[in-house]
């Protein structure tokens, strides 16, 4: 009979075996040390993923979640955080945590969109776009959900499963027009949405923008008055 192990249980158990290395610096003890986790939020900026621009006069444009977007961009969000550039150990961090199912990696990038995120109104609920679901049961591990409910947890919100995946189709190394096209067709909705609620769409990384696009679109559809949004890491468009 034959037996196959997983990558998450082959993580796992090396995990028990060997300590956590920095991904930062290489140092013993976790997976980012406090130096680097404070350099890597530290380094984050306020940038509008779709034109790709820092926002001018951070500080003052995004004093406020309800004037927190580009106004260069017509951009249906009410407002959209980014933890930074999908670049160096930020980029290592979403990596891991996504396709090797590190855990540990989680509580570091709840801190990263904990920190990008503004003060948003009690009744926000975080709604995480859906993982396609072999990668789930390959993985082990639904990363925007626990991530999601990780981030509801610290804020003291509620986190809804309120998007399902309608197909399963695999975004990665698509081109643009194609990533639209079958965002367009990705997302459906299990109930209609509270009008009265404040809605923070969740994913891990802004390539073209095709998903959490459209996932927005389908929100306002079923009913939502309010939705905004937040990613980890936006790619920079020499990555496109």
């Amino acid at each position: 009979m034959k037996f196959v192990v997983k990558s998450t249980t082959k993580c796992g158990l090396l995990d028990l075996l060997c300590p956590y290395t920095c991904r930062g610096c290489g140092r013993l003890g976790a997976v980012l040390c406090e130096c680097c986790k404070n350099n890597l939020i530290k380094a984050a900026l306020r940038v509008c993923p779709l034109c790709q621009q820092v926002l001018a006069d951070a500080e003052k444009s995004c004093a406020t979640w309800k004037n927190c977007k580009c106004d260069n961009c017509k951009i249906a969000f009410d407002a959209l955080f980014v933890g930074g550039w999908r670049e160096g150990v930020l980029a290592k961090l979403v990596k891991e945590y996504k396709y090797q199912a590190v855990r540990a990696i989680g509580d570091v990038l709840v801190e990263v969109l904990d920190e990008a995120i503004l003060e948003l109104p009690e009744n926000t609920v975080v709604v995480p776009l859906p993982t396609v679901g072999r990668h789930v049961r390959e993985r082990g591990l639904d990363h925007t959900l626990s991530l999601a409910k990780k981030l509801a947890r610290k804020r003291g919100w509620k986190c809804q499963r309120l998007l399902l995946r309608a197909s399963d189709t695999v975004q990665v190394g698509t081109k643009a027009s194609e990533r639209a096209e079958q965002a367009r067709k990705a997302y459906m909705v299990q109930k209609e949405a509270d009008s009265d609620v404040n809605y923070l769409l969740l994913d891990d990384v802004w390539t073209t923008g095709a998903s959490m696009l459209a996932a927005e679109k389908v929100m306002r559809a079923a009913g939502a008055k309010k939705v905004m949004g937040v990613v980890i890491a936006v790619g920079k468009q020499k990555e496109l």
